[in-house]
């Protein structure tokens, strides 16, 4: 046996356990008969004197580890101290942490019975102990497939970097795929056999209904309820274009539906699943969702009433699904709704290079290409291949293999057009909208322009409006389930602790059943103040604040920073500002994330402000007058606000990404004249509420976007997608006027 290689990265003079190489032959590749041996042989050696600061981590790759070495004693107790820490958020599903190794070890320390029976008894021990509504959770923990496991030992082995070793972080995702993989040969089909039959008992589910709709367009349904129940219900209803190969996502869905009391409903796109239709997102959702809602009313298990919920592209989904505004259609709940057109495939119309990977994600085949998605470094080489080669924007399907119809078809509507405001409600079909609404977003949503969007336009069109919003310390993912630990690096108030599905219904139970509104509904507008642990609750976004900050631009550089001044400044003067656009050195860059320890200052200018002398709280989205002179026709302008606290560490605030020449209409391009002042309002920034320290400064950060991951605007008044680095000849220089002024809402604190 060879002996571990200790490999000092950096010139470093310590030894991280990350850095820690252990001998794996390259042969390993070809001859996977070695490859049981050799991960025993260093699980062994890891274990001798293993240790991690993360005790979460700790745990799970220590019961790895034990299990490969066949110590399942030791393996339970580790698995059991993993639960204790991980499962404190959710106890009712400690268990099931780990429970695919948990009952494979418990079956392998059975004595004196053949493994099912052991296996099975393990699993009725554990499964009897849970609550139903934590049962319906226990299918997607089995839900991993053997081939999905050897695709990722595969890459694992072919991604190293040296070839005859592994790092200790890769051979620990090395391990647990191997062992996943033999867990899931040895008691998938003896779990899902189980599953089912406990599940039979309690549900039924139909996957193979379909819809005609009235142009022929074939819409493939998931049903779900409780068995037994004849009673007509209200129905829950998911619009989607997610659906899983498996079912087991969707199956819990409509389960959680028929669990709360509701017949659950999954409606998927036209041309997913078995609808042979072409898959064109979007486009359609507004009809079909209309007639999907006309055909539920009518069945003889719905009582006529519809509520929808979903995130993401299901939030979209609600709100096209309103434009029409069946009769059914009761209540919906859209959690971080796309804003086709917004914020999605553009942010203030300006494309951002994602939008070829999640197109490829949902129009590869009939379910979703999860595995292709998922693989980051894929994507991130594919932006930065076409960054690096200057090419126009449109050509980034092609350096991907092929041009793709839907990428193209977006890119020809740089406006927010008719094409994208047909997809969504009108401000006469907003004003129409009276039923009631629960919008869910959080500060770090990338749709939280969406969002809010929807919110703002449904307010403003209906004065009546019975919409309430929920907005805290959440991400994408968190704001339309579960409240992480942590986003970033940042851990969030206690207080902002929430499960939004869990939200969900308790709002269909008000709405449907005459339940007490959810408690954190106390008025329309309720946000969690961050790092001050207190919920707020106001009836109007406008109602959350007291006061403004008013900063203007100050010509005084000292180490770099600009100042920041509340007193306004003489409109003649300037800072100046050059950007080359065909400098691609910065490819690899990465962006400011919400702490920071120093600032990433990419083609911008640092402005700073004086200390402040009492502390108060940042509400909602900051505004400005930019006043600049440029010599080109157009720029994608870029603010990020920061507070930098005593210790001079920063926390990202807010932030704001749009196309100058559509800053005063976004449905409208206005070219900037060369050489002349020009005004560009600064709107739709990123929504924020936090408390701001006494002795905290304010940073502010005012530039050009220029990056892997957006559009490049030249400036040459062309359609951007068409400019190429040829059009970056000339570099963009731009004068500043110190009269800007950014305007951030405040809310002073009462003592």
């Amino acid at each position: 046996m060879k002996q571990i290689i200790l490999i000092l990265l950096l010139g470093l003079n310590f030894a991280s356990v990350w850095s820690q190489k252990y001998y794996l032959p390259k042969e390993i590749k070809a001859n996977s008969s070695i490859l049981n041996e050799k991960i025993s042989e260093i699980s062994a050696l890891i274990l001798k004197d293993y240790s991690e600061k993360n005790k979460e981590t700790y745990y799970q790759n220590k019961s790895i580890a034990q299990m490969l070495l066949q110590d399942y004693a030791q393996a339970v107790v580790s698995i059991d101290s993993l639960r204790n820490i991980s499962g404190k958020e959710y106890p009712q599903e400690a268990a099931l942490i780990s429970i695919e190794n948990y009952l494979y070890a418990q079956a392998k320390l059975t004595q004196n019975t053949t493994f099912d029976e052991a296996y099975t008894s393990a699993f009725y021990k554990l499964y009897n102990a849970l609550t139903d509504k934590t049962k319906l959770r226990v299918p997607i923990r089995f839900d991993k497939t053997i081939d999905g496991q050897h695709k990722r030992i595969t890459k694992i082995l072919e991604n190293r970097k040296i070839e005859d070793s592994i790092s200790q972080r890769d051979f620990f995702a090395l391990s647990s795929a191997y062992l996943s993989k033999k867990v899931i040969e040895k008691t998938k089909s003896i779990a899902v056999g189980l599953i089912d039959k406990e599940d039979q008992k309690r549900y039924v589910t139909r996957d193979s209904v379909s819809l005609k709709t009235r142009d022929g367009a074939t819409i493939a349904l998931r049903i779900g309820h409780k068995k037994g129940d004849t009673k007509p219900k209200p129905t829950m209803l998911i619009f989607s274009i997610y659906p899983y190969e498996s079912g087991v996502v969707d199956d819990f869905l409509v389960k959680e539906a028929a669990y709360y009391g509701y017949v659950g409903v999954i409606a998927n796109t036209r041309g997913k699943r078995f609808s042979p239709e072409t898959i064109e997102p979007f486009e359609h959702d507004a009809k079909d969702a209309y007639e999907v809602i006309d055909w539920i009313s009518k069945q003889p298990w719905s009582n006529g009433e519809v509520g929808m919920m979903g995130g993401s592209y299901l939030g979209f989904s609600q709100w096209a699904a309103a434009k029409g505004l069946h009769p059914a259609l009761k209540t919906i709940v859209p959690q971080v709704s796309v804003g086709i057109g917004n914020d999605y495939p553009m942010e203030n119309n300006v494309f951002m290079s994602y939008m070829i990977r999640w197109i490829n994600f949902v129009t590869a085949h009939d379910f979703i290409d999860l595995e292709n998605f998922l693989d980051s470094k894929r994507w991130n080489k594919l932006y930065k291949k076409w960054y690096k080669s200057g090419k126009s924007f449109r050509a980034l399907d092609s350096l991907d293999g092929a041009p793709n119809a839907i990428f193209q078809r977006w890119l020809d509507h740089p406006s927010y057009d008719s094409y994208w405001r047909n997809m969504t409600p009108n401000q006469e079909e907003f004003s129409k909208i009276n039923i009631p609404v629960l919008t869910t977003t959080g500060y770090f949503d990338s749709d939280q322009v969406g969002a809010l969007h929807y919110y703002n336009k449904h307010t403003e069109y209906n004065k009546n409006a019975n919409h309430y919003l929920v907005i805290g310390p959440y991400n994408h993912s968190s704001a339309a389930g579960r409240t992480a630990k942590k986003v970033g690096r940042y851990t969030v108030d206690s207080i902002s602790k929430m499960d939004m599905d869990v939200l969900a219904y308790q709002w269909f139970d008000y709405i449907f059943k005459g339940a007490k509104k959810p408690d954190i509904l106390k008025d329309k507008v309720n946000y969690q103040v961050m790092e001050a642990n207190v919920w707020k609750h106001k009836p109007t976004l406008k109602a959350m604040n007291t006061d403004t900050l008013v900063f203007y631009l100050k010509n005084v550089l000292k180490e770099n920073e600009y100042g920041l001044t509340t007193q306004k400044l003489d409109k003649k003067e300037f800072i100046t500002q050059e950007i080359d656009y065909q400098y691609r050195g910065d490819s690899l860059q990465k962006t400011n994330s919400f702490f920071q320890e120093k600032l990433k200052i990419h083609n911008k200018v640092s402005f700073i402000s004086e200390p402040f002398k009492e502390s108060f709280d940042v509400n909602g989205r900051f505004l400005g007058d930019i006043y600049a002179e440029i010599n080109k026709k157009d720029m994608d302008i870029e603010i990020e606000i920061f507070e930098m606290k005593e210790d001079s560490s920063y926390i990202r605030l807010t932030n704001y990404l749009g196309r100058a020449s559509y800053a005063k209409d976004p449905s409208v391009r206005n070219l900037l004249e060369p050489g002349k002042r020009e005004y560009i309002p600064i709107k739709n920034s990123l929504f924020m509420s936090k408390r701001i320290q006494k002795g905290s400064r304010l940073v502010i950060l005012l530039g050009i976007h220029k990056s892997p991951r957006w559009q490049i605007n030249y400036g040459t008044g062309k359609n951007v997608s068409d400019e190429t680095i040829a059009d970056g000849k000339i570099p963009l220089k731009i004068k500043w006027f110190c009269n800007s002024a950014i305007k951030i809402p405040i809310s002073k604190i009462k003592e």
